[in-house]
């Protein structure tokens, strides 16, 4: 079966940071926490939902000076395919003529193995001229091992250009073969998990709540 997904079928509002509600109280200690992270390949926000993830990570992007990227997942990129023009559509919107080589595999019948895949997309990634964000938002719905296999196999050797940004209900699901090492880096990355805060979830809620 074709993979063929042409980058003109991606919907672009899945690529479109949150909007940051004018009245919003800003709250420059959270941010801080996520600043603390840019020495790391990723930083890894998880809370239950309803607890701003989204809306923190909107406001510490609009100050940031860093040029960004946002894709916010849904259930039908735990198809690799899916995943990883969606994935490739994000980095473009930085990089328009980036990633040439990685995006062809799509137009193959079948992707190859993701150990092939990740490394060409790795080179490819290493071949950026400047430092950029990558957000993957609500990462919690991906159900496919394939998207963590990849993800995994791109944290064993980081590029240095990118920084990683997951949002998460809950931890990624890693697979069983890479998830001694990832889970090595996910425990040295920067970690806001409201779940293992002492902050309830009143008190974390009253950060984002309006005037």
């Amino acid at each position: 079966m074709n993979t063929g997904i042409d980058q003109q079928v991606l919907l672009r509002t899945k690529l479109h940071r949150p909007r940051v509600i004018a009245d919003l109280i800003d709250r420059p200690s959270l941010k801080a926490r996520l600043d603390t992270g840019w020495d790391r390949s990723l930083i890894l926000v998880a809370a239950p939902a309803g607890f701003g993830k989204s809306t923190l990570l909107s406001v510490w992007l609009e100050a940031c000076d860093c040029p960004y990227a946002w894709l916010s997942l849904d259930e039908d990129d735990s198809d690799l395919a899916v995943f990883l023009a969606y994935f490739l559509g994000a980095v473009r919107t930085i990089f328009p003529n980036a990633l040439t080589a990685t995006q062809a595999l799509l137009s193959g019948v079948s992707l190859p193995p993701v150990t092939v895949i990740a490394r060409g997309l790795l080179n490819e990634l290493d071949d950026l001229e400047r430092d950029f964000v990558l957000v993957l938002d609500d990462y919690h719905i991906i159900s496919e091992q394939a998207v963590g296999e990849l993800l995994a196999a791109l944290l064993q050797h980081p590029p240095g250009r990118m920084h990683l940004v997951i949002a998460t209900r809950k931890d990624p699901s890693l697979p069983s073969d890479s998830f001694v090492h990832v889970l090595k880096s996910l425990r040295s990355a920067a970690r806001i998990s409201a779940s293992r805060s002492t902050r309830s979830r009143d008190s974390w809620s009253r950060h984002w709540e309006r005037p």
